[in-house]
């Protein structure tokens, strides 16, 4: 594991400190928690940002999220993005569904 050092106003100190308390857990775990929660985020948000924009299939961008398909299909509801859902790609996931068989 690497070690960062950052520095942080007061206030977002004062607030960690009240998360280490009510977790009951070191500060190091709480800022790993947050920080991992927040690159989560970033990345859904990225990736609908790519969808949006047409440069993304749903497919690559539950990737790009590290969600799965229905997951991002859920996200890109929330984030009123249509399903754009072509015949052809209605095709390609008839062949991979028989494949599994």
């Amino acid at each position: 594991m690497e070690t960062i050092t950052a520095r942080i106003p007061k206030d977002l100190l004062q607030d960690l400190k009240e998360i280490e308390s009510e977790e009951k857990t070191e500060r190091a775990e709480v800022i790993r928690k947050l920080l991992d929660g927040a690159v989560k985020e970033w990345k859904v948000k990225k990736a609908l940002e790519k969808l949006r924009d047409g440069k993304v299939t749903f497919r690559t961008a539950a990737k790009l999220a590290g969600l799965t398909y229905v997951q991002m299909l859920d996200q890109a509801e929330q984030a009123n993005i249509p399903l754009e859902y072509s015949m052809k790609d209605l095709e390609a996931d008839l062949v991979k569904l028989k494949g599994k068989k």
